[in-house]
């Protein structure tokens, strides 16, 4: 089935006010050259300024206890680019999704006028401006009701209890709801493209019980969910910092115990979107068993018949007889309708996003030297 045209620009990521001011700043410029030109801005407006005011302050413990302080650098050195990385690698998988629902089928061309509607509406949603001067205006409202506590980082504030310093200032007024909006941002997306999903389970989808997915033909949407995963480490990296800031390095289990409770959370949320599928999974799968067990039972009644009782055609011997092969077609048709999962996700995709939440805990091991001292600890844990 072809691909309507008004799906073919599908996208979460495209479209909004900033990245059509990007545009017109740009123009047709090469992806790439824009992308470095974006995580240039981010990091003159975010860390540079940190840094020069630290160094402006007057007082020697500022810039020392700046430089010494990893959770605002990885925060915006790790975290922040990684959240704009991301965007084209995300937006590219989600599309692909939207078209593989129709190039295989999945919707029926009944549907297909239900479905455009569906993604049109989805995209109209996206390109409001309101929506975005809102998630701006939550992030920097997030930075005057949740001051950080004076004792928290030693650039922030001259002495404890004092006022703000001017790096400290610029953080909490322009870096950190620099971050907090990019974050809200793929919250929301997140949250559209789940919309979406669950408008598309309440379509009539034709689904395959033999499709090698195991999955009905629905398979794909486990590999979609995983491209979160860059998302899912952006957000790891600044929870490992800021826990080593106010725990013990030699707690790396404890550490290690956080992270992966963290990638549970995750796969619960990124997955959950995929089990309104659940219902219609089920009835493929149930209907597929009756009906290829039916199916067996008549073939291989006859093939019994045929062979087992000496019913065979004349001048037709076993050797190469196409009934055998017919018998193992069906046998293996038979197991993989059989086999058929009433979710749509694989342990690859599971094992991605486990890993994107796990990831920042390598370097902290390697550089402690305790990577497998910390594994076993965790294994006992868990078991």
């Amino acid at each position: 089935m072809d691909v309507p045209a008004s799906l073919l620009d599908f996208s979460l990521v495209q479209g909004g006010p900033s990245i059509r001011f990007g545009r017109q700043r740009h123009g047709a410029r090469p992806r790439h050259a824009s992308l470095f030109r974006r995580l240039l801005a981010l990091t003159l407006v975010s860390w540079l300024p940190l840094l020069a005011l630290s160094l402006l302050e007057g007082v020697p413990s500022v810039p020392r206890a700046f430089l010494a302080d990893a959770t605002v650098h990885v925060q915006l050195w790790v975290s922040l680019p990684m959240l704009v990385v991301a965007e084209r690698y995300v937006d590219l998988s989600l599309a692909a999704a939207v078209r593989q629902f129709v190039v295989s089928e999945v919707i029926d061309a009944r549907h297909l006028a239900a479905y455009e509607d569906i993604a049109l509406g989805v995209g109209r949603v996206r390109s409001r401006p309101s929506i975005e001067a809102g998630l701006l205006l939550a992030s920097f409202a997030l930075s005057l009701v949740s001051l950080p506590a004076p004792s928290t980082s030693g650039w922030l504030h001259a002495e404890p209890r004092g006022p703000l310093t001017l790096a400290g200032a610029w953080y909490l007024a322009v870096s950190l709801p620099l971050v907090r909006f990019l974050l809200l941002r793929w919250l929301w997306r997140g949250l559209l493209w789940a919309v979406f999903l669950f408008k598309v389970s309440r379509l009539k989808l034709a689904l395959v019980p033999t499709h090698p997915d195991a999955a009905g033909g629905l398979g794909f949407l486990g590999t979609c969910q995983a491209s979160f995963s860059p998302i899912v480490f952006a957000i790891a990296a600044t929870l490992t910092a800021q826990r080593l800031r106010h725990v013990p390095t030699g707690d790396l289990t404890g550490l290690a115990l956080h992270l992966l409770i963290f990638a549970i959370l995750c796969l619960m949320v990124l997955f959950a979107p995929l089990l309104p599928f659940c219902r219609q999974l089920l009835v493929a799968k149930r209907h597929g068993d009756h009906a290829f067990s039916a199916l067996a039972a008549w073939h291989s009644r006859r093939f019994e018949h045929r062979w087992f009782h000496r019913k065979e055609v004349p001048g037709q011997q076993p050797l190469g007889a196409p009934d055998f092969s017919s018998l193992a077609d069906l046998g293996t048709s038979f197991a993989t309708a059989r086999a058929m999962r009433w979710f749509p996700v694989n342990p690859r995709a599971a094992l991605a996003i486990l890993c994107g939440a796990m990831a920042p805990l390598v370097p902290v091991l390697f550089i402690d030297r305790r990577l497998m001292d910390v594994l076993v600890a965790l294994g006992k844990t868990l078991i």
